[in-house]
């Protein structure tokens, strides 16, 4: 199946006493709309396809919101298992742009062998955990992980994070980051890219780049999506969503401002650049030392992603690599062999960070006038610390 990702347009005009901004993007929110009639065990497995980056979040969130509409409750090592998935292809993306995109605004080359090597151990680690195949199916009832292989590869990402991005074991960095001195402390006596990008924006005076008003995403309950995903105003919701009638964001910052050193960096900084930037960095190492712990806890309760709102719906709500990643589903039968679709939306966090009056929008709005070149790198460099899920492009006039 093609994939639909689309793209995002950003103009950027500068005028005598502001910047101004038009967002336009070609994503084709209404691609769920093809699996309409079609059977759940098809979808679940046409689905992930459509999506080029994410694929892994995509197929939990579906296989979850199927089963929830279904009336299905996986075993406890199901969904802990997705959900380390999802992690685990977090870690990766991170890592895709703190190696191959961040070095390019210190004007230095892509780090495409550390990539290579970290897409080889994600693979290794996304086989080792995805035993049986039928993982990310709706109706999942067993799973075999090869425990002694998923460690050995999250040994070698966590060593690729040390020796490319961190400098230190991500649970040292963890212990040793907490304020926003102790941050640039590091950036100053760490030689890896990400620690010089760190440097030179605290350098030139850019911490506050992008800083603006937009607040995050609230805890949301399937109830609370449940009207606004449905009916008449579901797709304009889709396509443009506001929650209270305001953009919101939803995005490493917001998960991530709560914790050390976001806190103390966004305390000062509010929404701007550096905290974004060490958001990602925090997440990280992080979401690495935690998928260590739940290698011994696959057993352990743990909630579930996805809510039954009856009558064969079901809502899931995914904490994806860029942000929330909702799915809701309706099935008009109420087994995986004869269901058929009769219902389906899917809400990327894109919609909301790139929402033509969103965070994106404000935070390039709020960028100084200046010469056309430092403003292309001021904007390319906030746009990638907010990491849109499809490709962009920057114009300037």
């Amino acid at each position: 199946m093609a994939d639909l990702t689309g793209r995002i347009d950003i103009e950027l005009r500068r005028l005598p006493d502001r910047i101004g901004v038009t967002i336009q993007a070609s994503r084709p929110t209404a691609a769920s709309r093809l699996f309409i009639g079609k059977g759940v065990e098809e979808t679940a497995v046409s689905l992930p396809a459509l999506f080029s980056i994410c694929a892994g979040a995509q197929a939990c969130a579906c296989a979850s919101a199927c089963e929830a509409a279904l009336g299905l409750t996986p075993p406890t090592s199901i969904i802990r298992l997705r959900r380390m998935l999802v992690d685990l292809e977090t870690v990766k993306e991170h890592l895709w742009r703190i190696l191959l995109d961040w070095p390019r605004f210190l004007d230095e080359p892509p780090l495409d062998e550390a990539m290579s090597r970290v897409m080889a151990a994600y693979l290794r680690l996304r086989k080792s955990l995805t035993r049986p195949a039928d993982l990310l199916r709706p109706g999942a009832a067993a799973a075999e992980p090869d425990l002694s292989a998923s460690a050995v590869a999250l040994d070698e990402l966590a060593q690729l994070s040390e020796q490319q991005v961190l400098g230190t074991q991500p649970s040292d960095w963890l212990t040793r980051i907490q304020t926003g001195d102790d941050l640039l402390d590091w950036a100053q006596s760490t030689d890896t890219a990400p620690a010089r990008l760190m440097q030179r924006v605290h350098a030139q005076g850019w911490t506050s780049l992008g800083r603006c008003q937009v607040s995050g995403l609230p805890c949301l309950l399937a109830t609370d999506l449940e009207p606004l995903l449905s009916g008449t105003g579901a797709e304009r919701f889709v396509a443009e969503p506001l929650w209270r009638g305001e953009p919101r964001e939803t995005s490493p910052f917001t998960r991530r401002r709560q914790r050390a050193p976001v806190t103390d960096l966004a305390r000062t900084l509010g929404n701007a650049l550096l905290p974004r930037l060490a958001a990602q960095l925090l997440e990280l190492a992080s979401l690495q030392s935690d998928l260590r712990s739940q290698l011994g806890r696959l057993d352990e309760p743990i909630a579930s992603p996805a809510q039954s709102l009856g009558e064969g719906v079901g809502i899931a709500l995914v904490p994806a690599a860029r942000g929330l990643l909702i799915h809701r589903v309706a099935i008009d039968r109420g087994r995986i062999t004869d269901g058929r679709i009769s219902d389906y939306r899917i809400l990327a966090p894109t919609e909301w960070n790139f929402h033509p009056r969103g965070v994106v929008f404000q935070g390039l709005a709020a960028l100084p006038v200046t010469d056309a070149d430092t403003l292309a790198r001021q904007a390319g460099l906030f746009v990638t610390a907010v990491d849109p899920c499809v490709d962009y492009h920057v114009t300037i006039s």
